[in-house]
């Protein structure tokens, strides 16, 4: 028995609308899409990993390293055990850290798979080059512009606010004043606030009201006690090896040891000082000693 048209029509049609359906899949799939797929995946080696976790850990002590040059540069005094390290030997420690992660981060990307992804690949490694190089270059700036450091440690201790104090530092140096302390006339000078001179042992003190008028003040000073010791360079009393220390707010002139003791207690910078023809002191920093 014959098929009437309705019924080929029928599954024709049927067999017609399935046909495109599977053609359409093959070709959006097509000969290569599993291996597409494969590429997609993100595909590892022993290798890499190793030098991935390299390149973090050097750069963790390159971070470190880069911070701790920044930090002693800018306040030299800050970390204890870093204080006597000469700062281009840390900012060295840690560019050979970055160098070190950066060939790590390299090598990790190379070892890869070809068929692999590599976004991402040694991405800590590139972080901490990053916050390592940003340190050190602050670093360095700062040691260029300014080799003493920033921030400096306050060694003045001297009691400047209160002359009874000052006396009696003096004299834990350089022995009981005998005598008493006399006060003596300002001279004219600025922003002097106390003039205290002791006969024995010989001994004064000059106090400055800020340090600004101190840093006025301290020169002239310098050319008095010049003019005194040339007026009575011929005296027995104005014989001997004399020192000028100096403070932020104070200045105390006396024998050398004495003045050397007093710099232990309340820090200051020594400075030697004579007698001159032109009576303009001439000084030899001494500070520190």
């Amino acid at each position: 028995m014959g098929k009437s048209s309705e019924e080929y029509d029928f599954f024709e049609g049927a067999e017609y609308e399935d046909a495109p359906q599977s053609q359409r899949s093959q070709r959006h799939n097509g000969p290569h899409g599993s291996g597409r797929r494969a590429a997609k995946m993100k595909l590892d080696s022993p290798v890499s990993k190793v030098l991935r976790r390299l390149a973090l850990i050097t750069g963790l002590c390159a971070v470190a390293s880069s911070a701790a040059s920044a930090v002693h540069e800018i306040a030299p005094y800050a970390i204890s055990f870093l204080v006597k390290v000469p700062g281009r030997y840390i900012a060295l420690a840690a560019a050979i850290c970055i160098g070190l992660t950066l060939m790590f981060v390299i090598g990790a990307r190379a070892t890869m798979p070809r068929n692999s992804t590599h976004g991402g690949v040694g991405g800590g490694g590139i972080v901490t080059i990053v916050m390592a190089g940003a340190f050190l270059v602050v670093g360095v700036a700062v040691g260029v512009l300014f080799p003493q450091g920033l921030i400096l440690p306050d060694n003045d201790k001297a009691p400047v606010e209160n002359a009874a104090q000052m006396e009696q530092g003096i004299e834990q140096a350089a022995g009981q004043c005998a005598a008493g302390w006399q006060g003596l006339d300002t001279g004219g000078i600025p922003g002097v606030s106390t003039v205290q001179m002791c006969t024995e042992p010989r001994v004064a003190f000059v106090s400055f009201e800020s340090e600004s008028m101190a840093a006025v003040g301290k020169a002239p000073i310098k050319v008095k006690i010049a003019e005194l010791l040339n007026q009575y360079s011929d005296n027995e009393n104005a014989q001997g090896d004399w020192r000028l220390l100096t403070g932020k707010r104070w200045m105390v002139f006396g024998e050398a040891d004495k003045m050397t003791a007093l710099q232990q207690q309340w820090g200051g910078d020594i400075e030697n000082i004579t007698a001159s023809d032109d009576a303009a002191g001439t000084t030899n920093s001494d500070a520190g000693q």
